[in-house]
């Protein structure tokens, strides 16, 4: 019997059991379908920038962490161009993110957690609740098995296999399919490009360097035609920036959820607690969630250590600081993804209302 189960080893999920095992003596158990102990160079990626903005890079520095070198990719980003084409409109912009691989920053992660947590691979496919505990039944490689736990902590992601099952009721946030796929580079493009064109999304696209390669991503409606859309916005691309983008080394996908109300956030249901993106903490704007996933697991780890007295109510309430931001970017969002706002701000001298454009901008997650 374990004291809680994590089922989801990303960020949010791998610095929560990180906290509860320095903070407790709790018995602890971290689940993820993927085999976090070492590098799968042929393994499934998820559709990631893998850029970390001045936002989660703060909450690595309030948690004492420190970004290896050897996680980091070249060229480091220190500006933002903006590419409208609505509008046939372009820009810079001053920001710093640290471009990363996302593989072996999950790994990092992952291995920070000491050895006395429980590690697993497995998928969970069928959870059970019982007077006073859990029954979660997982599927390896090989068999399946059953586990139990007191309390259940759900950092599953996007599209969240325990917010469909116990909460189906709650809102949930609009669903979108990241696709991006990697290329040959034989140039220098040391910045972050943001793409606006709503013939291919009413969210937005963006291409990032990755050493010798770079990436084409978007984020297309789920149920909207996604490969015709990204061909087209390929061609565009292709075209604006005079590159070519043929022969592509890797494909990745992952569902991403943008949320449109606070109200689909979903922070504690029926004993289960969410963390990150299964919360639907990412940001309406730009689909960053490395901030939130630390944010939120730091604020669970908190309140469970401290052994709350309603620890659902003081989770809540704690995590009504995301749910500021998140608000706050909600009403900035006409400023990027209204055509005439956007044209307004593009055009626009002013620091302070182009700021509203330059803060959109941190794919990450």
């Amino acid at each position: 019997m374990y004291d809680i189960a994590i089922i989801g080893a990303g960020p949010a999920g791998s610095n929560l059991a990180r906290l509860l095992a320095q903070q407790t003596q709790l018995k602890i158990c971290l689940i993820d379908k993927r085999p976090l102990q070492e590098m799968q160079p042929n393994a499934r990626r998820k559709a990631c920038g893998g850029l970390l903005s001045p936002d989660a890079q703060k909450m690595l520095a309030r948690q004492g962490l420190t970004i290896p070198v050897s996680i980091l990719e070249d060229p480091q980003l220190f500006s933002v161009r903006t590419i409208d084409f609505d509008n046939r409109l372009e820009n810079h912009y001053p920001r710093h993110y640290l471009n990363m691989d996302r593989e072996k920053f999950d790994r990092f992660l992952f291995h920070l957690v000491p050895n006395w947590v429980e590690k697993r691979q497995g998928i969970l496919f069928d959870v059970k609740k019982r007077e006073s505990h859990w029954t979660l039944h997982l599927r390896t490689n090989t068999q399946t098995e059953s586990i139990q736990t007191k309390t259940i902590i759900a950092a599953d992601g996007a599209n969240s296999f325990l917010r469909r099952k116990f909460a189906p009721n709650v809102p949930r946030p609009k669903k979108y399919i990241s696709l991006q796929k990697w290329y040959p580079l034989h140039a220098s493009m040391p910045y972050y490009t943001g793409i606006f064109d709503s013939s291919v999304t009413d969210y937005y696209s963006w291409t990032i360097q990755k050493d010798d390669h770079l990436i084409l991503g978007t984020a297309i409606p789920v149920g909207e035609p996604l490969h015709e859309r990204f061909e087209h916005l390929r061609s565009q691309i292709e075209t604006h920036l005079e590159i070519p983008l043929r022969d592509e080394t890797r494909t990745e996908g992952a569902f991403i959820e943008r949320i449109t109300h606070v109200n689909q956030l979903l922070w504690e249901k029926d004993g289960i607690y969410f963390v990150g993106e299964a919360a639907g903490a990412t940001s309406p704007t730009s689909a960053e969630g490395f901030s939130y996933a630390l944010q939120s697991s730091l604020y669970l780890a908190d309140v469970l250590a401290n052994e709350a007295i309603r620890p659902a109510q003081l989770y809540r309430r704690k995590c009504r600081k995301i749910a500021l931001k998140l608000l706050a970017k909600q009403v900035k969002s006409p400023a990027m993804y209204h055509l005439g706002m956007r044209k307004l701000v593009m055009k626009s001298k002013v620091s302070a209302i182009s700021t509203n454009l330059n803060n959109g901008f941190q794919k990450e997650d």
